[in-house]
């Protein structure tokens, strides 16, 4: 039997970094001195997928918790802080550790707009507010979310003194959520705000640094470069999608959190019947959103389905097998993957709002954010099968012994 791991908890083997514990300290701080001073204060913690922004944040909450309860002499003790995300997966996991210790109580976690008609409506303003993954704030009113503003940071700047946030502008996965540094910069240049780079990163094992050049070159620049022999972490390109979910299953069985992903180019509807991920004479449904109270990460039956960006963004798997689907393929005169954006299933991702229009290029970068994430998702391994026969083959190549 394994240990289910997320990516809040650190197991056994592992501990905070040195630049994590600084961070965290310097953190806790700013958010002491923030409470003294007048003018609000706004701290942002940057880092690309797998840099461990959701691990340190967790970390914060709970030394200000902490302070809150323990502390007289800090300008923290008695305050009503909250931690924020908009992901529902995310937030499940947030509310399960909650109780855990008398410091974490699940009123403390909360959704965006859930948090902003709070406030309004007991008619008070938070202390402290953390908001994780925060590149998912909504930009535009969204009914569906009952929010009728139109950005959820500029709302909840204004309920709170001292705003705490990781953001990574490469994870931005819908229109209604379309972040960029430069957004982020115009809401927050106000406040003077903090910044802090987390470089390093914590989820891939071994010696990962060039299949984290190889899979960002990938998705951000659409080349196809060659990779050579990575020590202690477990890449391998698969030419047929049934052994790549066999060798899944066979991982996940030796040390369990291993699980099969996809792009988002294979039709479905949100709780309406069963939906299917093909790729040749493979076939395995997509997963279920919004079921239970377990994240899909997290459930032993998942080894079933395959997982989506919207179940697994923000998660750690030991294993990570990923199919790229038929919106990427391969331009073999320019060595550079094509994105067909035509092809793309995700309606939600594109759904553009009125007076609102966005180009090409933007829906290219929705997909390779995507595609990113998925890529990332692998703590010990990357199994990657394409559906596009032309890249099948090429990727086939890129792993030089």
């Amino acid at each position: 039997m394994f240990m289910e791991k997320n990516s809040f908890i650190l197991s056994d083997e592992e501990k905070l970094s040195t630049e994590q514990v600084h961070l965290i300290q310097d953190v806790v701080d700013f958010a002491n001195q923030g409470l003294k001073q007048e003018k609000k204060k706004v701290f942002i913690i940057e880092g690309g997928t797998g840099s461990g922004k959701s691990v340190v944040l967790f970390e914060i909450f709970k030394q200000l918790q902490h302070a809150v309860l323990n502390n007289e002499s800090s300008a923290l003790y008695q305050t009503n802080n909250y931690l924020l995300v908009n992901h529902a997966e995310i937030w499940k996991i947030y509310r399960n550790l909650a109780g855990k210790t008398e410091e974490l109580k699940k009123k403390q976690f909360l959704k965006p707009t859930t948090f902003i008609h709070q406030m309004d409506k007991e008619q008070r303003h938070a202390d402290v507010v953390l908001i994780d993954e925060a590149h998912l704030l909504l930009t535009e009113p969204d009914r569906y979310n009952k929010f009728n503003q139109t950005n959820q940071l500029v709302e909840i700047v204004k309920r709170a003194q001292v705003i705490i946030l990781v953001f990574d502008s490469h994870q931005v996965l819908k229109f209604k959520s379309m972040w960029t540094n430069q957004r982020l910069e115009q809401i927050v240049s106000q406040y003077a705000p903090t910044r802090y780079q987390l470089s390093n990163q914590y989820r891939m094992l071994g010696n990962n640094e060039h299949v984290v050049q190889w899979i960002d070159n990938l998705t951000q620049n659409k080349e196809i470069s060659t990779l050579g022999l990575v020590d202690g972490f477990d890449f391998q390109i698969f030419s047929n999608a049934n052994d790549l979910y066999r060798m899944i299953q066979q991982k996940n069985k030796q040390v369990g959190m291993s699980r099969l992903l996809a792009t988002t180019d294979y039709p479905y509807t949100v709780n309406r019947g069963t939906w299917y991920v093909t790729v040749d004479d493979f076939k395995l449904p997509w997963d279920q959103l919004d079921t239970g109270t377990t994240p899909w990460a997290l459930r032993p039956d998942t080894i079933n389905e395959v997982g989506s960006v919207y179940t697994i963004q923000g998660f750690d798997l030991n294993y990570a097998g990923v199919i790229i689907g038929p919106s990427i393929t391969l331009d073999e005169d320019k060595n550079k993957i094509v994105v067909h954006t035509e092809k793309y299933e995700d309606n939600a991702a594109f759904r553009q709002t009125k007076g609102h229009s966005f180009s090409e290029q933007e829906k290219e970068a929705i997909m390779l954010n995507a595609l990113n994430v998925l890529l990332k998702r692998g703590r010990q391994g990357l199994y990657i099968c394409a559906a596009d026969h032309a890249l099948r083959r090429k990727l086939a190549t890129i792993i030089k012994k």
